[in-house]
């Protein structure tokens, strides 16, 4: 039959795209082969217990992979990857989290940062304007 991983309140199909290990310390570490299914997954996580959540990014030179690791000593989510078009998905989601660590109202962490978007904006590169010469 068709097993199903539970994560919290949210219920992760067993496929080809999940695979449980139970090496994690206390808890059961899942694999997703899936990066959306893994940012939403942290982003739960994260939103159950932020104060005991973390993220963890290793690269291995010898494989040329990207791991991340998101945890609370319960739960432990992977993502790997080998692909360098990952990586610019790899770098949104760490700020993703880096800026889930500084809000003050979990229930808008799905929510663009305006001040963020704002930085975005002004550091952008402005048109310069050719001067005649003459």
């Amino acid at each position: 039959g068709s097993s199903v991983v539970y994560f919290g309140s949210r219920e992760l199909p067993r496929s080809a795209s999940v695979r449980q290990r139970s090496d994690c310390l206390s808890g059961s570490m899942v694999y997703l082969d899936d990066f959306e299914e893994f940012q939403a997954a942290a982003q739960e996580l994260f939103a159950s217990n932020p104060l005991r959540s973390r993220y963890l990014v290793k690269y291995r030179h010898q494989d040329s992979k990207v791991i991340l690791k998101v945890t609370n000593d319960r739960v432990c989510l992977k993502y790997r990857t080998e692909q360098i078009a990952d990586l610019k998905k790899v770098e949104r989601f760490s700020q993703a989290f880096a800026r889930w660590t500084v809000t003050q109202n979990l229930d808008s962490l799905n929510e663009p940062d305006e001040e963020l978007e704002g930085a975005k904006e002004a550091a952008k590169p402005q048109a310069k304007r050719r001067r005649r010469k003459g």
